[in-house]
């Protein structure tokens, strides 16, 4: 991951697990950008204040909860409205991984919307996106930021795909409707590699799917999506070992934790507990 800069009002994200995204964060007061372009997708999270957004001789007032969709090459500017704050994360996204998210889910002839309607007001979708951003700026593990980022892409495709297209639910689901033996291969890999940090194209890799497709069915078989049902594997297991009185730091490096902090963290996300007060409970 990327080291964030110093000044406070705009940081920036990149990991070599994420290959051809960057995120960033920032804060803006006063008018800032001039018309522009980028060569990646761009995909913003509005998360407080206003602005106005200038794109294809058209303007559009943004406001906190939305998203906004910028295809490559279109011209476009967004500053403030007077007296606003607007703070913001944008996703860029190489056009490549977005065009094989949707080959993934539509099939090879599948071609990208053209998102000419910029703004996205969609609490689900918002949602969805947000939870990417948490993966990649506190995340440890590179199947939980691949899943997540996975997850916000198939998202925004089916809105757009739907709208601009008519593309129907059933289409998009271009995946078996069961296949037990693949989840129970990836539920085997999962366990078996507690300690290493697996890839999503790691498992797609090892049961002969598209990564869309195997984070679909494994979470409508299992409820979980992968990193979360490896997470719980590795609870069950620190479980164990605490019980036994190893030390915490020694349990954290076992289970492939980076450090006890993150482990405490994913402990209590899944016990309600910290590590120490469930070995303490234990004690006389």
């Amino acid at each position: 991951m990327g080291k964030a800069p110093d000044n406070k009002d705009i940081q920036f994200w990149r990991d070599d697990n994420l290959k051809g995204v960057e995120l960033r964060y920032s804060s803006y007061h006063n008018k800032s950008f001039r018309k522009h372009t980028h060569t990646a997708y761009s995909i913003g999270l509005i998360e407080s204040g206003s602005a106005a957004f200038w794109q294809q001789d058209a303007t559009h007032l943004i406001k906190g909860g939305q998203l906004v969709v910028i295809p490559p090459h279109v011209v476009h500017a967004c500053n403030p409205n007077i007296e606003s704050i607007m703070c913001y994360w944008m996703f860029y996204i190489d056009a490549p991984l977005l065009e094989q998210a949707a080959k993934d889910m539509f099939g090879n002839e599948a071609v990208l919307p053209s998102f000419s309607q910029p703004v996205v007001e969609c609490p689900d979708l918002y949602a969805c996106w947000k939870t990417a951003c948490d993966a990649i700026t506190t995340a440890d593990q590179p199947l939980q930021k691949q899943s997540c980022l996975l997850q916000a892409m198939a998202e925004l495709l089916q809105l757009y795909m739907k709208q601009e297209q008519n593309i129907s639910a059933d289409v998009a689901s271009n995946a078996p409707a069961s296949d037990s033996p693949a989840v129970k291969r990836v539920q085997e890999l999962l366990e078996k590699r507690l300690h290493q940090k697996i890839t999503l194209d790691d498992l797609a890799d090892a049961v002969n799917l598209s990564r869309y497709h195997l984070l679909r069915l494994f979470q409508a078989e299992t409820g979980l999506p992968p990193h979360a049902y490896q997470n719980q594997l590795r609870v069950h297991k620190s479980r164990m070992l605490l019980r036994q009185n190893l030390p915490i730091s020694h349990v954290a490096a076992e289970l492939g934790f980076t450090d006890q902090s993150h482990f405490a963290r994913v402990f209590k996300q899944f016990t309600g507990a910290t590590p120490i007060q469930y070995q303490r409970a234990g004690k006389v």
